[in-house]
């Protein structure tokens, strides 16, 4: 599992770099080539750009919506007997390795999303724990 694990590690940290160079690629390619049209041209070219762009992201929205009605991806039913996982009355104990951990940091310095990961932040969430303890008042009496 773990050997698995590494040999896919170099892939994901690909994979999340490509997707982390979609949105500024499109970006710069739709105002380079808006730039180098004339201003007649460039309002139709525009306009047909970001129609197509956006009809195309509506199509895949759907597609994908579709896809995940029909499949249920992450649905813990189909899951069942194949759980490797503790579980403590109802809720799945999930085994954490230092592995996993030190591969999670890898992978989190190479966002999928920059924009998502300029607005999100990160933070610690601090619990409260209160400490009973019983303590006992003793006294002694010496008498001289």
């Amino acid at each position: 599992q773990a050997t698995i694990m590494l040999i896919g590690f170099p892939g994901d940290i690909l994979m999340r770099c490509l997707k982390m160079l979609i949105l500024p690629l499109i970006i710069s390619s739709l105002i380079t080539g808006l730039a180098g049209l004339d201003a007649k041209a460039s309002g139709k070219m525009g306009s047909k750009a970001m129609l197509y762009y956006f009809s195309t992201t509506i199509i895949a929205a759907i597609i994908g919506i579709i896809l995940v009605v029909s499949i249920h991806p992450g649905d813990p039913e189909l899951k069942k007997g194949r759980s490797t996982q503790n579980i403590i009355g109802d809720v799945p104990v999930q085994q954490v390795s230092t592995l996993d951990a030190i591969l999670d940091l890898i992978r989190n310095a190479f966002p999928e999303n920059l924009v998502e990961a300029c607005i999100s932040g990160q933070q610690t969430a601090y619990k409260e724990e209160y400490v009973y303890a019983n303590v006992t008042n003793t006294t002694t009496n010496t008498t001289d």
